[in-house]
């Protein structure tokens, strides 16, 4: 007998396309105890001197507006009260707004929360860790789903996206913001209104998605306000022949009462706007059968490979020479294109072609900072290396390419950023922030050296050696620390690669607040061009 998981298998696989995931905060209340929005309210109104009804009596069932008020109240509580010392000394600086300091502890809240203890939790989260889909979007601030889908890249809030070229495929969005980045967080009146006035291209990015690929909501209830006005965006650009296709496209994923034994796929009804749209609902006693299927679908790449080549052909197109992941055979002057047939090959260099120095990944660049290497042609590495690795990811070193450029002053000061994309501009202004996935105890990591992590768990080093101090001893260790890390090839975990970045900061850049001389000459860092390394073109 065929069951509901096999039925909705078969309509994805009909589909001819991966789903995307839209995840709500039903799977973080499942595995992280998390609150929904009345419980998120009602306890950071305990910690200001009004009760949830004092706010609830101003803003009726405007739960933005709530948090607004929440905001304003707690803004005083946060300065004032010796609880928050610690916040304060670790974010004080960074206040810009009156819902900073309600943000910054809903992070550490969040960041609180530990995975649900229990067979039935860890079995499920196992099964998830092992889905195919061809991207996430969630509005959950937590780091459970980057957490369980490490290979997939991050995208948090519009300007991530704006800052690289996203490929749409081996990604989580993260639209509401994320616990890593609070100021990032949409909680309040104004965020809401900012998220949808001020994020079109995000916007437009997710709706794109929305139409080419089936979509599983999960998480979510069929009456959430935020899923209702973006899918009324959507329907604004269809034809009545689309929005009939939309309905075989979109699939409410939802828990059956705890005395159901059995998965249901029904269909269900969700009114938008002036239109009723008739979707599938999926039913299930377990999300382990959930998760198991989709992880049974078939990927004739796994995304992560799709989204390096997507991005390498995005780079072809947009460059006068292929990344080295792409082979390119030219064309003559004067050939017909509609005579030219195109073959695109997938496999390993050795058997596709020879390898060039456009060719040189993330990993390398890092491995070389990493080992001092001088060998680069720093006008190649800047006009050519560094934008490209810039388009397709966040955290890849940028004073190091300028320092051998000779475009920073003795200080590790950038003192020209011309033909910089706007990501590699982020990170040098700290716009772009090395920020740990977890703030627990921040403070206290952030007043400790990089040994003295190392010295309690290399997993701590790695994330909170983001935010930690650092002498030329603990610089020297963090360089050993990476070395043993870094691959020998892409992809880079992206813990290690904004560690890369931290180090670069240190090293090559103004981030070293001791004698610059003396840890340049213990790690042997020279601006001398010395003897170019075999198989490196100039």
């Amino acid at each position: 007998m065929t069951s509901a998981a096999d039925e909705l298998r078969e309509a994805l696989v009909e589909s001819q396309a991966l789903p995307v995931l839209f995840v709500g905060s039903g799977l973080s209340r499942r595995y992280l105890g998390s609150p929904d929005w009345d419980g998120l309210l009602e306890h950071f109104a305990s910690l200001t001197p009004r009760s949830i009804a004092y706010y609830r009596g101003l803003a009726g069932s405007d739960r933005p507006k709530i948090a607004s008020l929440i905001a304003e109240e707690f803004y005083r509580v946060w300065f004032a009260d010796y609880a928050y010392k610690e916040s304060r000394l670790a974010y004080e600086a960074e206040v810009q707004d009156v819902a900073d300091p309600l943000k910054y502890e809903i992070a550490q809240y969040v960041a609180n929360l530990d995975v649900a203890a229990g067979d039935v939790a860890e079995r499920e989260l196992e099964a998830l860790s092992r889905i195919h889909a061809n991207a996430v979007i969630t509005t959950n601030w937590d780091t459970l789903l980057e957490d369980r889908l490490p290979e997939l890249e991050v995208f948090v809030g519009q300007q991530d996206v704006l800052f690289a070229t996203t490929q749409a495929v081996g990604e989580i969005y993260k639209i509401h913001g994320s616990a890593t980045d609070p100021k990032s967080i949409v909680v309040t009146s104004d965020d809401y209104d900012r998220y949808w006035d001020g994020n079109p291209y995000l916007i437009a990015k997710l709706l794109t998605m929305l139409v080419e690929h089936p979509v599983l909501f999960l998480g979510y209830s069929l009456s959430d306000a935020h899923i209702n006005r973006m899918l009324a965006n959507l329907i604004t650009c269809l034809t009545s022949e689309q929005i009939e296709v939309l309905n075989d496209r979109l699939v409410f994923v939802r828990r059956a009462p705890d005395t159901a034994t059995a998965s249901v796929l029904q269909r269900g009804s969700i009114t938008v706007g002036e239109h009723t749209l008739s979707i599938r609902e999926f039913v299930c006693a377990d999300f382990g059968e959930l998760f198991t299927m989709l992880g049974d679908l078939p990927e004739r790449f796994p995304a992560k490979l799709l989204r390096r080549l997507r991005q390498s052909v995005y780079e072809l197109t947009f460059s006068t020479e292929p990344s080295g992941r792409v082979h390119v055979l030219p064309i003559e002057d004067g050939e017909n294109p509609d005579d030219v047939e195109i073959v695109v090959g997938v496999g390993t260099m050795e058997r596709l072609g020879e390898k060039g120095y456009s060719s040189i990944g993330r990993a390398e660049l890092c491995t070389d900072m990493l080992n001092a290497e001088t060998d680069h042609n720093a006008t190649r590495l800047l006009d050519g290396l560094l934008p490209r690795l810039l388009r397709g990811a966040k955290y890849v070193p940028v004073f190091y390419p300028l320092y051998l450029a000779g475009r920073t002053d003795a200080s590790g000061a950038v003192v020209e950023t011309s033909g910089l994309p706007a990501n590699g501009k982020a990170l040098i202004s700290g716009t772009t922030k090395l920020a740990p996935y977890t703030i627990r105890d921040l403070a206290k990591r952030r007043s400790q050296h990089f040994r003295d992590l190392l010295t309690e768990d290399p997993k701590i080093a790695l994330e909170y050696g983001l935010v930690c101090q650092y002498d030329l001893e603990d610089v020297v260790a963090l360089r050993d620390f990476l070395l043993r890390r870094v691959p020998a090839g892409d992809p880079v975990n992206t813990s290690v690669a904004k560690l890369c970045c931290r180090y670069d900061h240190l090293v090559f850049g103004p981030g070293f607040s001791g004698d610059r001389a003396a840890l340049h000459s213990a790690l042997g860092v020279s601006r001398t061009r010395r003897r170019r390394r075999a198989g490196r073109p100039a």
